[in-house]
């Protein structure tokens, strides 16, 4: 008997889902399309596909026959390492921090992962500020990429400046093709100011027309964009829910980092600061290498803590190093074949005196797969036990490993918070340390490039912008840890 449908997908919620998220998924999804509130032509079918999908769902002997219609569950090709900075909680009476390395290894082959073309959409900022050498170092990486897509990929290209034009349409990177891309591409010219909402919308529009491909949105931009950020954040928002992820590449030191890094911990992507021409096409190639061999999209993290447990910080340090947004459920990004997901994750514990249990973190990694469009789910639970007298420990090899990375991009965080307050003694102590650490492990072009930033940060209280991206960047960068790249 063939199936017409699967009732799980139509509602959008894994095979395994309980009796409520169902019920909430349908309750959800019917208040957006029901026919009095939706101008959508086809919402009146797609509202009677979700009753039809509740009605069976929730019913439990329908349910059990539509299961045994979609034949076994394959649960997904993904296991779960995590490493406690300490394997039992000492009992205090006052705070104390403890953390966690998560590691998600995808064990499916890479043979499995690429089913699926990829879709790039560049969005292109060609504002006033772009003239010059900035904008030719686009337009000879953007032909550099043309030429590294395969023939089933798709290439769309925006250029934004206050308003937004579709350079390339979305097209195939077919080699009779790529003189004319090449020459829309070389005509591109500066001008206007820059208004990033006007070009992620044109992108967007371009990559959500496709369904069936790995679609990914890099925007490029030298400037701030004002009066639209919430906009913006909104947009990759509901794009990463319909499979679309997003990275940006920052050009020149004036555009806003702090934005942007908010988009992509939004996006499920990262943003990466470019100075040199080869630095922007190696980017290109390695997002195509890395796109190519996705197993699940928007993956993430949904959780619940015991009340006054804090997550504080978490870190993706692998494959796109990034910090990400500590409030559930958190955007984790791609899950690609063969590669590991490897994350960092601080928490502030409350008092734990009366305590025999501490329950950091539990909840479930979701995940779309790509091969079928699957939406499924791993159960995912941090917790450590509480000891009156625990035994002293050394923490994991691995957890040190990662801390001493992330603790040279806390560094220069601190610096700017202190730089923030007026502090700029405390905050250019704190960049020389960084130095110091920088220097002992043979980065000696960072360690020279904060160096001069601690002095002009003493002198005259403020970061330069090329300074301060330089050295954010560029200690970010380094905090991929040792053989986890595996």
């Amino acid at each position: 008997m063939s199936v017409k449908r699967d009732y799980y997908r139509v509602l959008g919620v894994p095979r395994d889902a309980l009796p409520e998220e169902i019920r909430k998924a349908y309750f959800d999804l019917a208040r957006q399309t029901h026919p009095d509130v939706s101008e959508d032509p086809g919402s009146r079918e797609r509202f009677l596909e979700l009753q039809e999908a509740y009605e069976v769902l929730s019913n439990p002997e329908r349910r059990a026959a539509h299961d045994a219609e979609l034949g076994p569950f394959e649960p997904p090709a993904v296991t779960i390492h995590t490493r406690y900075s300490r394997s039992v909680v000492p009992a205090l009476s006052e705070q104390q921090l403890i953390y966690v390395l998560l590691e998600l290894v995808c064990t499916a082959s890479e043979e499995k992962a690429v089913k699926l073309p990829v879709h790039i959409a560049l969005v292109l900022d060609v504002s006033t500020s772009m003239k010059g050498s900035r904008l030719d170092m686009v337009k000879s990486s953007t032909a550099h990429l043309l030429r590294k897509l395969s023939q089933r990929d798709t290439i769309s290209v925006v250029a934004f400046s206050d308003r937004a034009e579709v350079i390339i349409p979305p097209s195939h990177p077919y080699p009779m093709d790529l003189p004319r891309m090449d020459q829309k591409i070389s005509l591109l010219s500066p001008s206007g100011g820059t208004e990033i909402f006007q070009g992620l919308q044109a992108g967007v529009a371009q990559l959500s027309a496709f369904k069936g491909e790995i679609r990914h949105l890099i925007l490029l931009t030298d400037g701030h964009t004002y009066g639209d950020e919430d906009r913006c954040l909104e947009l990759v928002k509901q794009s990463e829910q319909e499979g679309i992820s997003f990275s940006a590449v920052g050009i020149g030191h004036e555009w806003n980092d702090a934005f942007l890094d908010r988009l992509a911990a939004t996006g499920g992507g990262n943003v990466i600061f470019i100075t040199k021409p080869r630095e922007l096409s190696a980017y290109f190639e390695q997002k195509i290498n890395h796109l190519g061999a996705v197993y699940a999209r928007g993956t993430n993290f949904e959780f619940q803590s015991d009340s006054e447990v804090t997550l504080r910080y978490v870190f993706r340090m692998y494959p796109d190093v990034s910090p990400l947004d500590e409030h559930s459920p958190i955007q984790l990004g791609n899950l690609y074949a063969g590669k590991n997901l490897v994350l960092l994750m601080e928490f502030l514990l409350p008092a734990t005196a009366e305590k025999e249990n501490v329950k950091l973190a539990e909840g479930f990694i979701k995940m779309q797969l790509v091969d079928n469009g699957e939406r499924v789910r791993v159960p995912l639970k941090l917790d450590r036990q509480v000891r009156a007298d625990p035994e002293p420990e050394v923490p994991p090899a691995a957890i040190i490993e990662a801390l001493s990375r992330v603790s040279l991009y806390r560094l220069q965080e601190r610096a700017r918070k202190e730089v923030e307050r007026g502090n700029s003694v405390a905050a250019s102590r704190h960049l020389q340390y960084l130095a110091t650490h920088l220097l002992s492990t043979g980065n000696r072009e960072l360690a020279h490039t904060v160096l001069v930033e601690a002095e002009h940060v003493k002198q005259s209280k403020h970061f330069t912008q090329e300074g301060d991206k330089r050295i954010k960047y560029g200690t970010r960068a380094l905090m991929l840890p040792s053989g986890l790249e595996k």
